[in-house]
């Protein structure tokens, strides 16, 4: 999605790039053209009439200003047609409105979706607010006249109350410890602003600091006092939970929003899913190789990476046909029986319209799905992911078939005495660790027998979906680790190039499986989701 910003810059920024969109203005506009887009932004979707915009502009209105504003006018629609944003400044009467998303628009929406949350969802209001913040990169470029400077007066107030709508959401969170910092520097900035005390109080105490708590509603009611204000309710309210012990104490993220279920199956008893979290967009997770949904949280750093991800959404996984507690591969294609068990699972579950985040050889799984339901797919997040595993003539990424099929051979062969080392393969980061270590070959075991495994892993590595890509509609983040070990980036930045809508993202590291050193990766795919 491409954005114009003007918080901090004029510019054009696509969503993915933002955070490492550069500072300096990117729209080859003059001064004054840039302060009549900053205007149309701030405004929109609402018309601005010449007047008011002049009235911004100038103290005293020269005689020329219809044609001055729509000299102006003309310049940005151009600039903005050389961004590849035709069509975006509509013409309304004697005025003009901003028909774009904008990063004020986002900023307004994201902040609107946090306020619609309950107390109980302090973290993922939090999450919201954070990406808000990061839209907002600085002040708006307006004039140096009376009416501009009290405008950018007014967007300074509005940026600060972003800035304690998010730590007071991170101070009711599961990790409250997070906001103290910044609540301490506006509290000694600012000691009259009382919300932001209750914010600190609140947060020191799910903190379990209680000692600093009652020390900073003594500063508090001092610094309120001083100016001859009696402190107000909500800091009273707020130092009596801390005295009583009745604020609640900071719960991890993971355990507010998961739903405490057992797997279920689809009403054809053919396929198993699991409901890990409640509350926030649908995501469907398809996990990789033999990982079975009743062992993804025996293990502490794939549980810790699952929780994450449920923390802001509500998330399902499923045990593909012939993986765990689903049953065995019919005789249909391995591909379509496991995008029929996604259809099954969607249905079953009540999904609207899920994300399908995929890993590894469940890529395969979310291209065909979302290129067979383009309608039905809200976004794709394809982690390490490809759309056709072998080398070949006119594909140089990947293994050569001949070593992929003695790859399979050396992993699933239950005659062999010395199998490949999958653990090492898949997670480097992990493999000295021995609990993983376990957890991994004894998930594997349980997930499919070899004859199984095979076959899975036939298909995974024989599929070719390259004719697909161009069939996908929906927007798609890959995500892939540069030094990856067992999968070559260059599957990925092929799949950057002919889906239609996709965005790389390359991250460090060298595992395969998502959920090993996952933060960077949940991260993006987090981000790509909530907005």
């Amino acid at each position: 999605m491409t954005v114009i910003g003007v918080l901090g810059g004029t510019r054009v920024v696509d969503t993915a790039d933002w955070a490492n969109a550069a500072g300096e203005p990117r729209l080859a506009l003059e001064r004054k053209a840039r302060a009549v887009l900053t205007l149309l932004a701030l405004h929109a979707p609402a018309a601005l009439s010449v007047a008011e915009i002049a009235d911004v502009l100038w103290d005293d209105s020269p005689p020329s200003v219809p044609k001055s504003v729509r000299a102006h006018i003309s310049r940005i629609r151009q600039a903005l047609v050389h961004s590849g944003l035709s069509d975006s400044i509509v013409t309304m009467g004697s005025g003009y409105r901003l028909d774009a998303v904008t990063d004020v628009g986002e900023i307004r929406r994201l902040r609107a979706q946090a306020r619609g949350l309950s107390s109980a969802e302090a973290d993922s209001a939090a999450q919201l607010l954070e990406i808000a913040r990061a839209y907002w990169r600085g002040d708006p470029e307006l004039p140096a006249t009376r009416a501009g400077q009290a405008l950018l007066v007014g967007w300074q107030h509005e940026r600060a109350q972003l800035v304690r709508e998010y730590l007071a959401s991170v101070a009711r969170g599961s990790q409250p410890g997070r906001a103290l910092g910044e609540l301490a520097a506006i509290t000694s900035s600012d000691p009259l602003d009382e919300s932001s005390w209750v914010d600190y109080v609140v947060a020191l105490s799910r903190s379990n600091r209680q000692a600093q708590a009652l020390a900073a509603v003594s500063r508090a009611r001092r610094a309120l006092l001083d100016v001859g204000l009696d402190p107000g309710s909500a800091l009273a309210a707020a130092h009596a939970r801390v005295l009583s012990g009745l604020e609640p104490p900071a719960q991890p993220a993971a355990d507010r929003g998961r739903v405490a279920q057992s797997p279920r199956y689809t009403l054809d008893g053919v396929t198993a899913y699991l409901e890990l979290s409640g509350s926030g967009p649908d995501v469907l997770l398809l996990n990789p190789a033999m990982i079975t949904i009743d062992g993804i949280l025996d293990e502490p750093h794939v549980r810790a990476a699952h929780e994450e991800l449920a923390a802001v959404t509500r998330l399902v996984c499923l045990d593909r046909r012939g993986v765990g507690l689903s049953e065995p591969l019919g005789r249909r294609s391995p591909l379509d029986c496991w995008v029929h068990d996604i259809e099954n699972v969607v249905e079953c579950a009540g999904l609207e319209k899920p994300f399908l985040v995929a890993n590894f050889d469940t890529g395969l799984i979310a291209i065909e799905y979302a290129a067979q339901h383009p309608a039905d797919v809200a976004g794709c997040v394809l982690i390490n992911c490809y759309a056709r595993y072998r080398r070949g003539r006119d594909y140089p990424h990947g293994l050569d078939p001949v070593t992929a099929r003695d790859l399979i051979d050396e992993t699933v062969d239950p005659t062999r005495t010395q199998l490949v080392d999958t653990a090492s393969l898949v997670a480097p980061s992990l493999a000295a660790d021995a609990g993983f270590r376990t957890w991994w070959e004894r998930i594997g075991r349980r997930g499919a027998g070899p004859g199984t495994a095979r076959a899975i892993r036939m298909a995974a590595t024989t599929i070719d979906l390259r004719h697909r890509l161009s069939d996908i509609e929906t927007r798609v983040l890959i995500v892939h680790r540069r030094a990856c070990t067992n999968v070559d980036p260059g599957h990925s930045r092929y799949l950057a190039a002919h889906l239609p809508n996709a965005t790389l993202q390359l991250v460090d590291g060298v595992d395969a499986v998502w959920f090993a050193a996952a933060n960077p990766v949940i991260g993006h795919a987090r981000d790509f989701i909530l907005t």
